[in-house]
């Protein structure tokens, strides 16, 4: 298959004028976990949760407003496209080597045309890799899993996806998750002012949970989603990529029969499994 069959089209843009504040809204209305940053048509850097959560959350960035940082302060550039007409295999392995999670999809004169992320591989994945791995053969192994306790703080998990290279962080209790916490939960959190430690709200769901809680001094416990979908490390990793599919998740943790966490599949597993296929 082509990339040009299986991207996302049209794409959500900003440009490096605007600020972080309409970036961060945009990404609320439209559901997305990343923007295009375009000059006419064309692609010149990419703006992510994961950027807004990283540089948020540092000292030179924190005590900013929002609607005073420019976009081209935070975007990563040079960007990283595709051509429409090269094969999902060629994305999969692009996406793997720059480990990124999404591709701005360009024509043969290089204008955006599109987008193909890790859902979409995922997809490719269900579609074309039935009974062919199991959870544990692709799934992060628990020494490569970052996991913390109720009491870490908004730091610490903050750290933890830096230091594993992570969009997400299980949060764990005698050896089992009890909860999961994802770039989105981290990247929407602003400062709260008022008398009650959080307030919460709430909002539609997508590819992640959209989470509308504002809090003052946030712990893990506090940001996490509680009782999160697991999978065992025996099963087909089919049903997996099936069930963060249909639940609109990136990731899950791995459990074995005894609930004990073993490890964390991510959409980006199975980029790294197509990859593989088209390197074999």
């Amino acid at each position: 298959m082509k990339v040009g069959e299986l991207m996302r089209s049209p794409v959500v843009t900003v440009s490096k004028n605007d600020t972080v504040a309409r970036a961060r809204n945009l990404m609320l209305r439209e559901m997305v976990s990343r923007l295009v940053v375009v000059e006419g048509n064309s692609p010149t850097g990419i703006l992510t949760k994961k950027d807004l959560v990283r540089d948020l959350a540092s000292y030179k960035m924190r005590n900013r407003e929002l609607d005073s940082i420019m976009v081209l302060e935070i975007m990563r550039t040079p960007v990283k496209v595709i051509q429409e007409s090269a094969s999902v295999e060629e994305a999969a392995k692009a996406m793997v080597k720059a480990n990124i999670r999404g591709l701005p999809v360009v024509d043969s004169g290089g204008s955006l045309v599109g987008i193909i992320t890790k859902t979409d591989i995922t997809s490719y994945y269900l579609q074309t890799q039935k009974g062919a791995h199991t959870v544990g053969e692709i799934a992060r192994k628990i020494d490569q899993t970052p996991v913390v306790k109720r009491t870490h703080s908004f730091y610490r998990v903050v750290d933890m996806m830096e230091e594993y290279s992570a969009d997400r962080v299980i949060v764990e209790e005698g050896g089992r998750p009890v909860g999961i916490i994802t770039e989105t939960d981290l990247s929407f959190l602003r400062p709260y002012r008022g008398s009650e430690p959080f307030i919460k709200g709430t909002a539609m769901k997508s590819e992640e949970p959209w989470p509308t809680r504002l809090y003052q001094l946030p712990t893990a416990e506090s940001l996490m989603t509680v009782e999160p979908i697991t999978v065992e490390a025996d099963q087909d990793a089919a049903e997996a990529a099936s069930a963060l599919l249909e639940n609109g998740i990136g990731g899950m943790p791995v459990v074995n029969k005894e609930y004990e966490l073993v490890g964390m599949i991510t959409k980006f597993d199975f980029v790294k499994a197509i990859a593989r296929e088209g390197s074999a």
